[in-house]
This record gives structure tokens, C-alpha cells and sequence, in this order.
């Protein structure tokens, strides 16, 4: 029998791969959404598409998005000095004076960063983190009262002569009237990290640091150009892999994010010479909007693709990022359903078990949270000591820059990557059964239960002991689920992972996301990291309002939690109807 991964392997062309990263790096470079040079890529990548046989086309619709303009920032106080910036995109932009004010160090720029300092009026310093990122450090500081913000980049105090570019736009996706109004009111400076190190020593070892700066960002609408290939099996099904890396970038663009797009496309060529040993159809998407418009693309397909996405993808892979030199440790982020299924994979080909970690709102496009389509994405990481060394520059010191070249690019690991990414895609397309383990699905909203009602005390009454029961029950009837697996007909199969993804889809929302089926978390949102934050968050927020004696407080959120509660509840309960119907009709 052929062996069609084998195959697939076999067939991909690394100098067709290349060839793909030397247009993309260096015939276009920086491609911001709306610009000439991001069109100019997306109908290279859509002639690709169409000349490997793909269904392909190019959306076209309106974009909030942002693009910076100029800077300028001084020490006033206890030396005068000045110190490049940029500024940051989406911001509210400073007027001709400028701002002036005390520089007050934050590290990380997290809530729990600003205990016990009085930040109004004052100008504040952090590191460039993603815990929180860089929007939700823009809204925190700003709620706080602060009056501007300077983000030094991660990456080595030395020969680091990077300005990361980025942006503080706190919706994912396209505003609406009511997100529109969550914008930060802040301006925001990115400066390199040995001029961060220096205002930070300044702050730790002065009485008193008095700053200077000018900023300008846009904020517009422009038309965003997002392409896209179908590659549709010659079996009969509307069942499909969804395969996305964001097209838009900063800099040279190699690691970020020409690495994904060359990988894209040449799996969409090689895919389609296979074409007839595919039992799903796959879409690879080319997402517009990632950097500055935070995820404005990949947000758009979910709001105008809703009715197929619901019913029919099967998972999404998010490609960004991959092969920086100096990596080694092979790391997934994604949902438990998927969680033996990617490892499993990640063992086979390094030959050591893959780092993991709980998928949650955070840098890839991952703007299917909400509609309960499973997550995955894939990258090796640095060791924890090439970490501390690179003051936790995750993504590599020279992200968002022009340092950013193909010779950052490790040849053998990105060979690894395509035969993850190829070993990952080919078995969703073939797998018979959907490979969710719907009893991890259950073990999971069982642990993140205990954590809540751990987290709440007296706080965490009977009626959120009703949802450990019922989490209980749903547990046990997702066991009685999988014991079927082994023994299914084709009609039976087919009924079977329909359970499948509606118990995905009404189980990832109440559990992973706080805005919901419907809405989108934010860029790195704090709240979204909590376990089941539509219940973690209120519970908090319920024991500060008691600890300040706020009688007011207390009551909102004492609502607001239960409402969420039967939120929680009747994604469980329906989950179970699913599951315990089709176990009856299999039993008949």
C-alpha cells in the first residue's frame, strides 16, 4: 500500500521553499496591511495557489489598523540624554509639546507590577514581555492613571540594536461600537533594550527621573487583501483542515513570518499532487492583519465563514515563527484534545517528549477559541538558560526588525518543521475518526473546576458545586464515548465525529474563552489566562470587593458570576445530551 506521508515527504522541494523566502525577504520586505508591498505578496502567493491547482481567491474588506509616524524621547532629569524610539501603533499620539513627566521602572507591567505605587501622572518603563503583552501593558498602565509608556525590547543588553515595532490595539479583530471604547488612551514609545537598561538603572539608582517624548501613530481603515487556497479532496466530504500563517510583517520578514508562508505553500503544492489520498479538504489561509490590526484577518474569515466553520473544521494550525536559530526544544501550544495526538507525533520525529502548554489567547492567530475549533501551534523554543540570557525574547532578539534575515533561519530545523507540519496535516486529513480525546476534554474542565472553586472558598457557593457534579457526569458519559471508537460503520463514524466537534464547540468557549462563542478575547489578555476565566475572574474580583468592604462591587460581580455560571453550565449539560444520544443510538 502506498504510503501517502512517505510520499508527501518525498516530494517537497526545499530549493521551490527558497525560492519562496528570497521574494518574500528580499524582493518585498516590511509588508504592512494596506500597503503596496502587501498586496504585491499576497498575488504572488495567490499565483502559487492557482498554479498547484488550488481553488484560490482574495478577500478583500475593511481593516482598523494603524501605522506609525515619528518619535522622539529625552532624558530631562538627572542628566540630559537622547535615546532613539518608535513609536508604538494604535496609539493616541502626543500633541507638538509633547508629554513630560517622572519615569517610574514596572518590570513586566502586570497588575501585580504597580502594588503599593501611586502611577498617576507618571510615566512608566517595562520590559517587553507577553505575560502580559504589549496591549494588554498599554491598558493595564492606563487604567492605573499612568500617563505614558516606553517598552524596552527583550533580547541581549549588547549588540542589540533592535526597536521592536508593535502595536496596543486592544480588540482583536475589527472594533465594534462597544470594543471601540476599550482602546487605550495612552502613548507609547518601543526603544532598544540597552536604552531600557540604561532608564532602568537610572530609576532604581536616582531619587527622581524626568523624561521627555513625542509620539505619532495613525489610526485608519484600509483595505486588507487576504488570500486563500482550497484544496478539496476527490472524496465526498465538506469536512476540512484549516492550515493559516499571517502574510503582513515587520522588517525583513524572514523568521516573521516568511518561514510560515514559504512552508504553507509549498505544502499546499505538494498536498495537491496527493490530492487523491486526501479524506478532508484543506484550506490554507494567508491571514492579512496579524501585527498591527491584531489578528483583523484571520477574525474576519472566522465572522464571514462562520456557518462552515462551525459544522465542519476539523482543527486549526497556526505556522509562525518557526526554525530560529538557536532553538532545540520542541514545543506545541494547543488544547487537550489534541494534546496526546500532537505529541505523540512530536516524539516520532525528535525522539524526546515535546514541551507543551495550554493553548490560550496569545500572539498566533488564534481567533477560534470562541467558536470551539481545537488550536495548535508549533515552533522549537530556547532552552530556559538561552532564555534568561536573552532577557525571555521568545520569539527570537531580532522579531519585528530588520535583523530579522533568512540566515536566522536553522536549514535542519526547518526540515523538522515540514515534517511536523506534513505528519500533523496528512493524518487530520486521513484519520477515519477525528482524533479529539474527548475524556482529556472532560479531565480538563474537571482540574480547571477545582482551581476555580479552590480560588473562590465560601465565594465558590453550592451552585458552583453544581458544576463539579455535572462535570462529574459529563466525565463519565465521555468515557462511555470513547469505548465505542473501535467498533463503528462508516454511517456510525461519520455520526461520531459530528459529536465530536459540537461537544468541542460548545465545551472551548465556556471554558477558554471570557468574551465567549461570539466575541474575541484580546492579545494576550490577562483575564484569558486564568482557568475558565468567565468564572476565575468574577470570583476574583468577588474576594478584592470584600476585602474592600464594597457592598457595590460585590453585588455586580455576584451577578456577573452568575450568569456565567450557567453559561458554564449548559455548555456541560449540552455536551452530555450529545454524547448520551449518539451513545443510544449506537446501542440500538
Amino acid at each position: 500500500m502506498y504510503n501517502v506521508e512517505a510520499g508527501i515527504l518525498k516530494d517537497i522541494s526545499y530549493e521551490k521553499v527558497y525560492e519562496h523566502l528570497d521574494f518574500l525577504v528580499n524582493d518585498i520586505g516590511e509588508r504592512q496591511s494596506g500597503t503596496e508591498k502587501l498586496k504585491k505578496a499576497t498575488e504572488y502567493i495567490n499565483r502559487e495557489l492557482e498554479s498547484y491547482g488550488l481553488k484560490s481567491r482574495i478577500d478583500k474588506f475593511p481593516m482598523y489598523n494603524s501605522y506609525p509616524v515619528k518619535a522622539e524621547l529625552k532624558v530631562l532629569y538627572p542628566e540630559d540624554k537622547i535615546i532613539a524610539a518608535e513609536p508604538v501603533c494604535h496609539i493616541t499620539s502626543t500633541l507638538q509639546e509633547g508629554v513630560e513627566g517622572e519615569l517610574i521602572y514596572a518590570e513586566n507591567g502586570g497588575y501585580e507590577d504597580y502594588k503599593h505605587k501611586d502611577i498617576r501622572g507618571k510615566i512608566i518603563l517595562t520590559d517587553m514581555t507577553w505575560s502580559p503583552g504589549r496591549p494588554e501593558k498599554a491598558r493595564i498602565a492606563y487604567e492605573l492613571g499612568a500617563k505614558a509608556l516606553i517598552i524596552m525590547n527583550w533580547g541581549p543588553k549588547e549588540d542589540n540594536p533592535v526597536i521592536q515595532m508593535g502595536g496596543v490595539k486592544s480588540q482583536w479583530g475589527n472594533p465594534t461600537p462597544d470594543t471601540i471604547k476599550e482602546m487605550p488612551l495612552i502613548p507609547v514609545l518601543s526603544i532598544t533594550r540597552q536604552a531600557g537598561e540604561y532608564l532602568r538603572e537610572l530609576c532604581i539608582n536616582k531619587d527622581a527621573v524626568k523624561v521627555w517624548f513625542r509620539a505619532e501613530a495613525t489610526r485608519e481603515w484600509v483595505e486588507a487583501n487576504q488570500p486563500m487556497g482550497v484544496l478539496n479532496s476527490e472524496k465526498e466530504t465538506d469536512e476540512f483542515i484549516l492550515i493559516g500563517s499571517h502574510i503582513d510583517a515587520w522588517g525583513k520578514a524572514a523568521i516573521c513570518n516568511s518561514s510560515g508562508n514559504a512552508l504553507l505553500l509549498e505544502l499546499a503544492r505538494v498536498f495537491s499532487l496527493h490530492r487523491s489520498y486526501l479524506k478532508r479538504n484543506i484550506i490554507f489561509a494567508f491571514w492579512d492583519g496579524h501585527e498591527v490590526a491584531e489578528c483583523g484577518g484571520s477574525t474576519w474569515f472566522v465572522d464571514n465563514y462562520w456557518d462552515k466553520i462551525v459544522n465542519k473544521c476539523v482543527a486549526y494550525i497556526n505556522v509562525d515563527n518557526i526554525a530560529i536559530k538557536g532553538t532545540s526544544v520542541p514545543g506545541v501550544e494547543r488544547v487537550s484534545e489534541l494534546r496526546r495526538f500532537t505529541l505523540d507525533i512530536i516524539k516520532e520525529i525528535w525522539k524526546v517528549d515535546g514541551k507543551w502548554n495550554w493553548a490560550y489567547k496569545g500572539g498566533g492567530d488564534s481567533s477560534f477559541f470562541g467558536i470551539g475549533v481545537p488550536y495548535i501551534s508549533f515552533a522549537t523554543e530556547y532552552t530556559e538558560e538561552k532564555l534568561k540570557d536573552l532577557n525571555y525574547a521568545f520569539y527570537s532578539p531580532w522579531l519585528h526588525s530588520n535583523e530579522d534575515t533568512i540566515d536566522k533561519i536553522d536549514k535542519d530545523l526547518y526540515i523538522k518543521h515540514f515534517e511536523f507540519f506534513a505528519a500533523l496535516l496528512i493524518r487530520l486529513c486521513n484519520q477515519n475518526i477525528i482524533p479529539y480525546n474527548i475524556v482529556d476534554i472532560a479531565n480538563e474542565v474537571k482540574e480547571k473546576l477545582d482551581k476555580v472553586i479552590g480560588l473562590g472558598g465560601k465565594a465558590a457557593d453550592a451552585e458552583l458545586e453544581k458544576l463539579k457534579e455535572i462535570s462529574m457526569d459529563f466525565y463519565d458519559s465521555a468515557l462511555e464515548f470513547s469505548k465505542v471508537q473501535p467498533y463503528m460503520e462508516p454511517q456510525m463514524m461519520r455520526r461520531y465525529n459530528e459529536a465530536l466537534l459540537k461537544v468541542t464547540g460548545k465545551i472551548s468557549p465556556a471554558i477558554r474563552s471570557y468574551s465567549g462563542r461570539y466575541g474575541q478575547d484580546p492579545c494576550c489578555y490577562v483575564i484569558a489566562e486564568y482557568p475558565i476565566p468567565c468564572l476565575y475572574f468574577p470570583i476574583k474580583k468577588i474576594l478584592e470587593a470584600k476585602e474592600n468592604n464594597s457592598i457595590h462591587e460585590y453585588n455586580l460581580w455576584k451577578t456577573k458570576l452568575l450568569k456565567e455560571k450557567n453559561r458554564v453550565y449548559d455548555s456541560i449539560n449540552e455536551s452530555i445530551e450529545i454524547i448520551n444520544s449518539f451513545v443510544s443510538e449506537y446501542k440500538k
